[in-house]
């Protein structure tokens, strides 16, 4: 018992003389309840240690984890009082501190309040289980967050072999057309070289045959022209009809070479109209990412229905309804066309919010639904519109903050809302604006791609023009 009393007094504070609460070491090596050292700080105005005054820059010391762990289980152990060998029953509110019925009467105790320890421990236990309980909702919900991180790398491998599937699928479509079309023009080049060579060799021919016939008539005429006065009358005029009756200057043929200039003469750009006429281009496109569980996109993703529903990662901008996105608008003007056809529940038009928060966005949009139109003017009544819709042409103009609905392919006007009063504030780097698609029918809605025109203009320049697809 001795011995433990002598190590007691060497667990007690320099300070406060109880056994230490919270302890931190100086550099000085001396220990003192962190509590007793701010207060002792604070009122002698220096940071000096209370035992050997030497000065300290920082007033955050470190805690003496070992000493503490040592003063925790010694106060867990003590249900003795130390001074008078009574059971601690009570405890004191303001020292808070266990004390035994003798301690109550004493001067260091005068005026506390007391209360029963189990009483005490009882309202700690409360607290404590409360805080517990947050605790153990915050460990759920670390649980949750990194089961949806595994779930969004393993998506991420998925997503990586789709993507790659498609490039490599997209680019042997482009080399099958770029080899295609290089071996027609090259067949194009030999077929015009044959040609051109069986011409030339026909006109070789002809030209050695003329060649020989003069060359014959020279020489005898030669010879004629040597012979005496007499033979020579009397052949003279056989003579001058074959001379006048030799053929003209022969002349060479025109377009005898190669047309270089159509073979190889902006061959690049000539080959790049050629593969536009097999190539589309889609205004919006849809994002997987936003896509709720139960819709299905496309490989291209510009086609949504409603499908078997997919194992996707719970990440924020993705929708739990059966709703999709598009990439954000960006400033300027925008136009695409959606092929609403057979699909019986739908809704398009644009979407504007948050978007980590897909399902509190708020709409402007055309929808169909249990055989009733509605438009987002109208959103708790139906709506009547001149003809049943197929195609619906939205543009929006991010400029003037106008978006316009219409039906493209009778090109009529549906809505038109100029300079709208609840446009949003897209200055705000958390709201965007996207192209928005919802519906619920296993038909799908489209996204009419757009065919590429190319216009050459003035000073060598040129423009690419789309249109939709009719």
């Amino acid at each position: 018992m001795a011995t433990n009393s002598l190590v007691e007094e060497h667990l007690k504070c320099p300070v406060c003389l109880k056994l230490f609460k919270d302890p931190v070491i100086l550099n000085c090596s001396h220990s003192f309840c962190r509590a007793c050292v701010e207060r002792w700080w604070k009122e002698k105005g220096e940071n000096l240690c209370p035992l050997c005054k030497t000065e300290f820059r920082s007033m955050d010391p470190p805690y003496n984890l070992a000493l503490g762990n040592v003063c925790e289980k010694i106060s867990r152990g003590q249900s003795i009082c130390s001074l008078h060998k009574e059971k601690l029953k009570l405890f004191c509110l303001e020292d808070r501190e266990f004390v035994c019925h003798i301690c109550t009467h004493a001067e260091i105790h005068a005026g506390h309040n007391f209360r029963p320890i189990s009483d005490v421990a009882k309202g700690h236990q409360e607290s404590l289980q409360d805080v517990l309980r947050d605790a153990e909702k915050r460990l759920d919900d670390y649980n949750q967050t990194r089961d949806n991180c595994t779930e969004q790398a393993t998506h991420i491998k998925v997503q990586r072999r789709r993507a790659e599937s498609k490039i490599r699928n997209d680019f042997e479509e482009l080399r099958r057309f770029l080899h295609d079309e290089e071996q027609a023009r090259l067949a194009a080049v030999r077929e015009e070289e044959q040609m051109k060579s069986r011409m030339l060799e026909e006109k070789i021919e002809a030209l050695n045959r003329d060649m020989a016939v003069l060359s014959e008539v020279i020489q005898s005429t030669k010879e004629q022209l040597t012979s005496d006065p007499v033979c020579f009358m009397k052949h003279f005029q056989n003579a001058m009809i074959r001379i006048e009756k030799l053929p003209d200057k022969p002349e060479l043929i025109p377009g005898a070479l190669l047309d270089e200039a159509k073979h190889v003469g902006n061959l690049k750009f000539s080959v790049w109209e050629r593969m536009k006429e097999t190539l589309s281009y889609c205004p919006v496109i849809l994002d997987p990412n936003t896509a709720g569980p139960g819709l299905s996109l496309s490989e291209d993703l510009t086609r949504m229905s409603l499908g078997q529903r997919q194992q996707t990662p719970n990440n924020p901008e993705r929708s739990t309804l059966t709703k999709v996105l598009s990439s954000a608008l960006a400033s300027g003007t925008h136009t695409w066309d959606v092929d609403v056809g057979g699909n019986k529940k739908w809704q398009v038009g644009v979407a504007w919010g948050d978007p980590c928060l897909p399902d509190d966005m708020k709409y402007w949009s055309i929808a169909y639904h249990n055989d009733k139109y509605r438009r987002f003017s109208e959103p708790l009544g139906t709506w009547n519109p001149p003809m049943k819709l197929q195609r619906i042409r939205v543009h929006v103009d991010m400029n003037k903050r106008s978006i316009s609905f219409s039906e493209s392919l009778t090109n009529t006007e549906i809505y038109t809302g100029m300079y709208l009063s609840n446009w949003p504030n897209l200055s705000d780097k958390n709201i965007k604006m996207f192209s928005y698609f919802w519906t619920s029918d296993r038909k799908p809605l489209q996204i009419i791609p757009l065919a590429c025109h190319v216009t050459t203009e003035s000073h060598q320049s040129f423009c690419m023009k789309c249109f939709p697809f009719q």
